[in-house]
């Protein structure tokens, strides 16, 4: 929420009337204040270089000090960028201090490339495979809930003429940070994390915590804990940096940093930040501030067939759906965008293509990139590949939300044909390049990458005995295709007999 927020109160703080008259330039001519398109691309684009940092610093931040001390470093990073921000302005026009509002806006966009990344990976590490799917893409879900929030207090203050309401849009910001501090005291770490430490007593007494109490007295948790040891074996420490592009992690690197380009350019950016500033510039003026708020509902209620989808459809199909009907409306979009003397019925397509839009990305290509980067690398690089990719996808994100409002005042709607023609490249390499890693434990997934991925026939997949037993273990209920290295011993069918 503190990421959804963060980026939706911007969009409409940047059309806000005592925002515009306290950062804008005035103009002699007509005596009043406004952003010129350099000044608009520099207040949404800079502040991704401290996005980037955050990325970038969070898979060594995790590895060495554990999910929950990252939840509140990034927690305080936050508060502190807020409060920037606040103070960037007194109650005058033209009183903003344009640099100090970038810098706090930096500070605060750190955080949220810790927390993008701290999430995303302690999700994937704590949660059983039949269900991981759900949960990692119930981040778009909270996401989307903070976008909501966001563009009903837009709306709130959206005729405020003084400091007071982007100020207080900002100040709400303060209740994610202070929530996480508050609840992060209540959450185990990740078992993973500290079996990558040598801490095994420990890994098994939070994995406790996470399992009910059946299993913990049936000693489940011990046996879940040596399985997923074993089938680690020399990948339970955390590896270099090097190692990303090593072996099967080449190929897991490289596609976890082209689902994060995807979810960057086939234009998230020019419905979310930039939809309000759409609006007043092409003919919806009197609804700028409305169509937001019904976009944002509709991107929250995708989410939820989504986190259906994604375990049961699989990642594949549910992206592949997503990339389709992205590509569909942005085509629509432009091509009734460009048509001159529109009827009524064509601009009300267009504010439904817009909508519908923003609904099918968030149905799986929003939220499956995070899913994908926190579950397909190996255990021993999973934060390092995370970091990377997300890292990745904020330089995108700058030149996407840098270069938006140039495409806006030159091409307008044809900014359609660019979007869609990306969804069609995604929808293509999903098909030929992505295996499916549905209702896998996290070291099953090592051995799906063993193998040459086909899209036109199913992979002979081997996998090791411990890799199967800790999918078992985590209570997979499809294992029929799945074929281990060796038949599972007498020992150790009695080992888990009573799981």
């Amino acid at each position: 929420m503190l990421f959804g927020y963060d980026t939706a109160s911007f969009g409409g703080i940047l059309a806000n009337a005592g925002f515009i008259d306290q950062f804008g330039t005035l103009d002699p001519t007509t005596g009043e204040w406004a952003f010129a398109s350099n000044d608009t691309s520099l207040l949404s684009s800079i502040p991704f270089v401290g996005k980037f940092l955050g990325c970038l610093l969070a898979g060594p931040a995790i590895e060495r000090f554990g999910h929950r001390m990252v939840f509140f470093g990034l927690s305080v990073i936050s508060i502190l960028g807020i409060i920037i921000e606040i103070t960037a302005a007194d109650s005058a026009n033209g009183s903003g201090r344009f640099a100090q509002f970038i810098v706090g806006r930096v500070i605060v966009y750190i955080s949220v490339g810790l927390v993008e990344v701290d999430v995303t990976t302690y999700q994937a590490e704590i949660v059983p495979a039949p269900f991981r799917g759900l949960v990692v893409v119930s981040l778009q879900l909270f996401l989307n809930a903070g976008t909501i929030l966001a563009t009903g207090v837009n709306k709130a203050f959206s005729d405020y003429t003084t400091a007071v309401g982007w100020k207080v849009v900002t100040a709400i910001q303060f209740i994610f940070p202070l929530l996480m501090i508050a609840f992060t005291l209540f959450i185990p770490s990740s078992p993973r994390w500290l079996l990558s430490k040598d801490r095994t007593e420990d890994a098994v007494a939070s994995l406790s915590r996470l399992r009910s109490q059946h299993e913990v007295d049936s000693g489940h948790c011990e046996i879940e804990i040596a399985a997923i040891r074993e089938a680690l074996q020399e990948h339970v420490h955390k590896a270099s940096w090097w190692s990303l592009v090593r072996g099967t992690n080449l190929r897991r690197t490289a596609l976890t940093l082209v689902y994060y380009f995807f979810q960057q350019t086939t234009g998230q950016a020019f419905v979310s930040t930039y939809q309000t500033t759409f609006y007043r510039e092409n003919g919806y003026a009197s609804n700028a501030f409305l169509y937001p708020v019904i976009n944002s509902v509709l991107s929250f209620l995708s989410v939820v067939p989504a986190m259906y989808m994604v375990d049961r459809l699989g990642r594949r199909w549910t992206l592949l759906i997503s990339y389709s009907l992205q590509a569909f409306w942005m085509y629509l979009l432009a091509g009734l965008g460009e048509r001159a003397n529109k009827t009524g019925t064509q601009s009300n397509t267009i504010v439904a293509a817009f909508m519908l839009f923003a609904f099918s990305y968030n149905m799986g290509s929003a939220s499956i990139p995070y899913l994908l980067g926190s579950e397909i690398p190996n255990s021993a690089v999973r934060e390092k590949t995370q970091a990377i990719g997300t890292s990745w996808n904020v330089v995108w994100a700058f030149v996407t939300n840098y270069s938006i409002p140039f495409m806006i005042d030159n091409i307008h709607f044809k900014v359609g044909w660019v979007f869609g023609s990306i969804s069609i490249v995604a929808f293509a390499f999903t098909f030929m390049f992505l295996p499916e890693t549905k209702g896998r434990a996290l070291e099953e997934i090592d051995a799906i990458f063993k193998v040459k991925f086909n899209p036109f026939r199913s992979s002979e997949v081997q996998y090791a005995e411990a890799e199967y037993r800790v999918g078992v273990l985590e209570g997979e209920k499809e294992k029929e295709d799945l074929k281990p290295e060796s038949t599972w011993n007498e020992r150790s069918t009695t080992d888990v007999s009573h799981v």
